[in-house]
């Protein structure tokens, strides 16, 4: 028996395996104004990042694998003088890399009213997202 499979496009073109599964990356960036201190703890049901605090106009980042079955999630808490705020930062059904607003590198600007993530289209920061409190 003899199989034979010809494969045709262009010379660079990746042929889709199903099973790539690249790195996401996600991006926070303190961007309440003023000289206020983002105190912020995030995590899934897998992995704890611990309590962290960023400095005024301050970034930090953390990259994962999403599951393959969709349903990662990254919940944080977020907060500042006396306010106390929740969010899920990355929501696999939301973030996935080919939904409307997806992303390989998820960017939020955290502000006062809400975190606000890059549009890729735009170019801005204006997909902002109400808090889950």
């Amino acid at each position: 028996m003899c199989v034979s499979v010809r494969m045709s496009g262009a010379e660079n073109e990746i042929a889709p395996s199903g099973f790539d599964n690249p790195k996401t990356t996600v991006v926070i960036d303190n961007d309440l104004g003023g000289s206020l201190p983002l105190r912020y703890h995030c995590k899934s049901k897998d992995d704890d990042l611990g309590d962290r605090t960023m400095a005024p106009g301050g970034s930090w980042f953390f990259r994962f694998r999403p599951s393959v079955f969709g349903n990662t999630k990254f919940s944080c808490s977020f907060a500042w003088g006396n306010e106390l705020h929740y969010f899920d930062i990355y929501r696999q059904n939301r973030d996935r890399e080919f939904a409307e607003f997806g992303c390989v590198r998820c960017e939020w600007k955290i502000r006062k009213n809400g975190p606000c993530k890059f549009n890729k289209d735009t170019k801005m920061f204006d997909v902002c997202l109400p808090w889950k409190s």
